[in-house]
């Protein structure tokens, strides 16, 4: 019987490989992704034949943050010199201990934190609070996708 999968993405961003051996999502870890964006792309001649590696690129997010503390992991790998792994994971559900169970399909971006941005955002409802977003930019050393029923990996790598 095929997967019936839903027409609303939930994203949920982790800093960590999701794909490394015997790591385990605890849901309060988990950032809520409001927007990403990212473009990969390959120098073309004059002919529009592509060539050479994949151009750097970059990975844009948005995240909700629970509390002014949540992003600080950010800013510090933002100050170093090393890129790090973040995870996106899709329609994630987790069991009741709150540790990931499940997910539709994950994206694994190793990079380097270029930029961040804080501000706050209030929603127009009545009787709704500020919300503090946490915009940022990811400059691209790999992406890895990891498949729902197998482990299927598809590299774009910069290294």
């Amino acid at each position: 019987m095929p997967s019936i999968f839903s027409n609303q993405l939930k994203a949920l961003l982790i800093t960590e490989n999701i794909a490394e051996q015997g790591v385990s999502v605890w849901q309060g870890n988990c950032h809520t992704v409001q927007h990403f964006s990212y473009e990969c792309r390959r120098r073309q001649n004059d002919s529009g034949t592509p060539y050479g590696p994949t151009i750097p690129a970059y990975l844009d997010f948005t995240i909700r943050q629970a509390d002014g503390e949540s992003g600080k992991v950010f800013f510090d790998r933002m100050l170093s010199h090393e890129s790090f792994p973040y995870s996106f994971l899709f329609n994630a559900s987790f069991n009741d201990m709150r540790r990931l169970s499940d997910c539709e399909d994950a994206m694994v971006v190793t990079g380097y934190v270029i930029n961040l941005e804080e501000t706050y955002d209030k929603t127009q409802e009545s009787g709704s609070e500020e919300q503090l977003l946490l915009k940022g930019r990811i400059l691209i050393c790999n992406i890895a996708y990891l498949g729902r029923e197998k482990v299927l990996k598809l590299t774009i790598t910069n290294d």
